[in-house]
């Protein structure tokens, strides 16, 4: 397994796949399947995937995004060309996600299920910014009992299973002032002025959110940020409008509704407007579910031992949670990996992943 973990994401890692543009990664993962022996199918969005497994059973998804996101400074090699050290394998997109797309050319056509499974590689988890929509959409669509996403649930030390992710919403929060000159700002209304103590409350708002224990070892917390902000036409000029953009991440219980009326409640007699979006809640795994069993079962005949966490990013489980669906998260890559320089999977963590993800698929139903 690591043999094929080692040549696969390295093959993957030097196709550059950002996000809107994974047609040539689409393409690997399509003939590879092909020589596998297996029947993929292909949108014109470049998603991949396949069934295998009784048609009449329940469906169990398996996913993992093709995407990437661009690479950050700080890289001590070249983020495109797969460096290995040890059972460290470096590169963009090792851990998040072509770990996991690896994961499932190697299931693919190895598991014995007794449910229907639906193996998928997508795109545009990532990012926006093009005309594709995330794959994921797509995939849910087709309905089904439970999913697991492919992303990663190993620490150096071996794998673990994420029992849940938060959902991820965002406000865009228009500030509006009056113009005049800088030489006589109280002739104006700042907006800028406005939108800073908004950021301040938001500060404030994120102090406040408390840690709430899922399951031993899976904890969730809330989140509030502001992350973007824009104002202002000239340094001569009391600025008339100014826009912040608010990440909230969404804990169990959270909901859209309750973020609009935190909004409403920091932005109270502040001439502002805004908009708030959200692909759903957080995902949280059935704790008494045949999902969940089945993966702790294999967990611990893999390990020796169990070991669960809740994810404070958002993954596209929370796509398939919102399609009715039981979700979890285990992936060959490494937690705390994503989105950073030096990126890098361990591929002895990412085998024993591998081998929970089998037994897993092929116990579910039993």
């Amino acid at each position: 397994m690591k043999d094929f973990l080692q040549q696969t994401i390295g093959d993957l890692v030097a196709i550059r796949s950002h996000s809107g543009k994974e047609t040539q990664l689409a393409d690997y993962v399509f003939e590879h399947l092909t020589q596998s022996g297996l029947d993929p199918k292909r949108d014109e969005d470049d998603n991949v995937w396949l069934a295998v497994g009784p048609e009449s059973a329940p469906i169990l998804h398996v996913n993992a995004h093709m995407d990437t996101v661009v690479p950050v400074d700080g890289w001590k090699t070249d983020p495109y060309k797969p460096h290995v050290d040890g059972d460290l394998l470096y590169g963009l997109g090792s851990t998040d996600c072509k770990a996991g797309v690896a994961s499932i050319l190697w299931l693919a056509p190895r598991v014995e299920p007794k449910v229907r499974v639906i193996f998928s590689c997508t795109v545009c988890e990532e990012g926006v910014g093009h005309s594709k929509a995330n794959g994921s959409r797509r995939m849910a669509a087709m309905g089904g009992r439970w999913a697991i996403t492919a992303e990663p649930s190993c620490h150096d030390d071996g794998p673990g299973i994420g029992i849940g992710t938060q959902g991820h919403a965002r406000a865009f929060v228009d500030f509006r002032g009056k113009a005049a000159h800088s030489s006589t700002p109280e002739r104006g209304e700042n907006a800028i002025l406005h939108a800073a103590r908004f950021c301040l409350a938001v500060e404030e708002l994120n102090a406040g959110f408390e840690k709430h224990e899922i399951r031993p070892g899976a904890v969730s917390r809330a989140s509030a940020a502001a992350t973007l902000i824009e104002g202002g036409r000239l340094s001569n000029i009391i600025p008339d409008a100014c826009r912040v953009t608010v990440s909230r991440r969404l804990a169990p219980g959270d909901t859209l509704d309750a973020f609009r009326g935190e909004l409403d409640r920091m932005l109270a007699g502040v001439p502002a407007s805004y908009e708030a979006v959200s692909d759903g809640p957080c995902a949280v795994a059935d704790l008494d579910g045949p999902l969940l069993a089945a993966a702790e079962s294999a967990l611990t005949e893999v390990t020796g031992e169990h070991r669960c966490a809740f994810k404070r990013g958002r993954t596209d489980a929370v796509i398939y949670a919102g399609a009715g669906m039981d979700t979890l998260t285990i992936g060959p890559g490494l937690v705390g990996q994503s989105h950073a320089a030096n990126e890098h999977m361990n591929l002895a963590a990412g085998a024993a992943c591998l081998r929970v993800m089998e037994l897993t698929i092929n116990r579910l139903g039993e």
